[in-house]
C-alpha cells in the first residue's frame, strides 16, 4: 500500500476515534449545562469551521487529536472567576469529573460497539491446535490436533495470549474444544518445564550434511551451564555447540529468546491451512497443498514448519531447546526449485516453483484459508463474546501501561503516530475487518492513556476534581495551571520521543 494511501487510513480511523473522544466530554457538559466554546478535531489553524448557537466547531489541519474547549476551563487566577453557573470552573466536583471522564468511558464504549460490530459482520478468530506433544499434558487430556480452544476456566478464548496466560499460573485448567462440531469439556494440568531457548546461527559449516533432532545439548563455548553462557553472548558472537551424538556445531549467534523455567500443556497453535484462499501468480483459488519436496504435508502446522525453513539461508539454523534438549530444529531448503505437490479439481498436480516465488505467493495477504473460519456467536453469546473481548483488551492494556511506568516493558515498545500510520496501512491491506480490530484496539488504549493522572490528560483534571471533592475547595487556579503546563512540556517531550522511536523502527 502507498505512503498516500496508509496516511488517509490513518486519518479516517483517527478522525472516528478522536470525534468519539471528544464528543464524550461535549455530551456531558451539555448535559450539565456547561458552557461549550469549541469543538475541534486536530491542532494548529483550521481548515474549516462551522458556527454554532454557542459552539464553535473546527476541523484544524494537524490531526493528530482534538480538544472540547469549556467556558471556565482556563481560570488562571481569583480575580478571572465569574459567577456564571454555565462555567467549567464553577461546576459542582462530581460535574467536573464526570465531564472529564467521559471522553475515555466514550472511547471504550467505541470498542465494544466495534467489536459487536465485528461480531456481526465477520466474527471472531479461533485458537486452533497445531500439534499435541506426546507424553505432554494435552495429549493425556485427549487434546488432538485440529480442536478448536473456545474457553478456559470459563473465560472465551480469542487468542493464545489468553490461553497462555492461565496456563501459566499452573493450576488446573478446564478447556471446553469444539471438535467436528462437538462441544468436549475436558481438564488439564500443567507441568512445570525448566529454562528454554530459540536459537538463530548462520555461517555454519557442513550444515547440509548434518542431522540435528531431538539431541542432548553437552556444551556451549565449552561450558555445561548453556543458558548462563548463552545471556552472556551478544549477536554476531562465535559459538560452538557440542551435541551427546558427536556432532559440533560451529557460526555465528543472530538470534536468542530465552524463557525462564514456566509451566505448558504442551501444544502448538496454527494460523492457516494448506489450502489456497485466492488466485495467485502459481496456485489458483481451492487448491490445497499436499507435499513439498515430497514431504508430506498432513497438518497445518507442517505447512508453517516447512515456511520457515525455505526462508532460511544455506548456512542459517534455527531450533528450540528445553533444559539440555533440541525439541525443534529448522534446516534450511538447499535446492532452490521446490516440487510442490497439489490437489486441484480433486486431480494431484506437481508444480516446480523457486523457493522466492513459493514465499512470494503464498505472503500475499490473504493467500491461505485460514486454520478454521471465524466464529460468528449467536444469541446470548452475539453480544457477551465481544463484551468479553474488549474487557480483556481493557486489562491488558491498563496492565501494559502499569509494566511501561514500572520499567517491565520498554518503551520501545510503544507506538506513535508514524507507527500508527504504518501499523494502519498494513491494516488495510486486509481488509476493513482488520482495519475495525486495530480500531478497537486504539481507541480502547486512547481511552485508557487519557485516565493516567497525568496534568494535561483527562486523568490529571480528574485527579483535581477528587481533591476538590475531599478538601471541598478547588486547586488554586495558578496551581493547577503551573502542573497542566508541566505536564504538556512533558507530553510533548514523549512525543517527539516516541516519534523518533517510529522512525528509527520502521525507516
Amino acid at each position: 500500500m502507498t505512503v498516500f494511501l496508509s496516511i488517509i487510513w490513518f486519518l479516517i480511523v483517527i478522525s472516528v476515534i478522536v470525534i468519539v473522544h471528544e464528543f464524550g466530554h461535549f455530551l456531558f457538559a451539555k448535559l450539565f449545562k456547561t458552557k461549550v466554546e469549541e469543538f475541534a478535531i486536530g491542532f494548529g489553524p483550521a481548515i474549516f469551521k462551522i458556527a454554532g448557537k454557542e459552539t464553535l466547531f473546527r476541523f484544524n489541519c494537524i490531526p493528530l487529536g482534538g480538544y472540547v474547549r469549556l467556558g471556565g476551563e482556563e481560570i488562571f487566577d481569583e480575580e478571572d472567576k465569574k459567577d456564571d453557573p454555565s462555567l467549567f470552573y464553577n461546576k459542582k466536583p462530581w460535574q467536573k469529573l464526570l465531564i472529564t471522564a467521559a471522553g475515555p468511558i466514550f472511547s471504550f464504549l467505541l470498542g465494544y460497539f466495534i467489536f459487536i460490530g465485528i461480531a456481526g459482520l465477520y466474527g471472531f478468530p479461533q485458537v486452533v491446535i497445531g500439534d499435541v506433544n506426546p507424553g505432554s499434558p494435552a495429549e493425556i487430556a485427549g487434546l488432538m490436533p485440529g480442536d478448536i480452544i473456545r474457553k478456559v476456566n470459563g473465560k472465551y478464548v480469542f487468542n493464545q495470549g489468553i490461553l497462555s496466560m492461565e496456563i501459566t499460573s499452573g493450576d488446573p485448567l478446564e478447556l471446553t474444544v469444539i471438535r467436528n462440531n462437538e462441544k468436549i469439556v475436558t481438564n488439564v494440568v500443567p507441568v512445570l518445564v525448566g529454562e528454554r531457548a530459540v536459537f538463530m546461527l548462520n555461517n555454519v559449516a557442513n550444515l547440509e550434511q548434518l542431522h540435528i533432532q531431538e539431541e542432548e545439548i553437552l556444551s556451549i563455548n565449552g561450558e555445561r551451564d548453556i543458558f548462563s553462557v548463552m545471556k552472556l553472548m551478544e549477536v554476531g558472537d562465535p559459538i560452538e555447540i557440542e551435541l551427546k551424538g558427536g556432532q559440533i556445531l560451529k557460526g555465528n549467534l543472530t538470534y536468542f529468546s530465552y524463557t525462564p523455567p514456566t509451566y505448558i500443556i504442551g501444544i502448538t497453535y496454527t494460523y492457516f491451512s494448506n489450502e489456497i484462499k485466492q488466485d495467485l501468480e502459481y496456485f489458483k483459488k481451492g487448491d490445497k497443498i499436499v507435499s513439498i519436496n515430497g514431504v508430506l504435508i498432513e497438518k497445518p502446522v507442517d505447512l508453517e514448519k516447512f515456511i520457515t525453513s525455505i526462508q532460511l539461508n544455506s548456512d542459517e539454523l534455527i531450533f528450540s531447546v528445553t533444559e539440555n534438549f533440541i525439541d525443534n530444529a529448522y534446516r534450511p531448503i538447499f535446492n532452490d526449485i521446490l516440487h510442490v505437490e497439489i490437489e486441484r479439481n480433486n486431480e494431484l498436480i506437481e508444480i516446480q516453483i523457486s523457493k522466492a516465488d513459493f514465499l512470494n505467493d503464498i505472503s500475499k495477504p490473504g493467500a491461505l484459508v485460514s486454520a478454521y473460519p471465524n466464529w460468528k456467536p449467536k444469541g446470548v453469546d452475539f453480544l457477551s463474546v465481544p463484551i468479553h473481548w474488549a474487557n480483556y483488551l481493557i486489562k491488558l492494556t491498563f496492565q501494559s501501561l502499569g509494566q511501561l511506568f514500572t520499567g517491565q516493558l520498554s518503551s520501545d515498545d510503544v507506538m506513535g503516530v508514524v507507527g500508527l500510520t504504518v501499523v494502519i496501512g498494513e491494516a488495510a491491506k486486509f481488509g476493513l475487518e482488520a482495519i475495525l480490530e486495530l480500531m478497537a484496539l486504539i481507541t480502547i488504549s486512547l481511552g485508557a492513556f487519557n485516565l493516567i493522572p497525568i496534568p494535561g490528560l483527562d486523568g490529571g483534571r480528574i485527579i483535581f476534581s477528587i481533591y476538590e471533592m475531599i478538601a471541598r475547595k478547588p486547586v488554586s487556579p495558578k496551581v493547577e495551571a503551573i502542573i497542566n503546563t508541566i505536564g504538556f512540556l512533558f507530553l510533548i517531550l514523549l512525543i517527539v520521543f516516541v516519534t523518533y522511536n517510529d522512525i528509527v523502527r520502521f525507516f
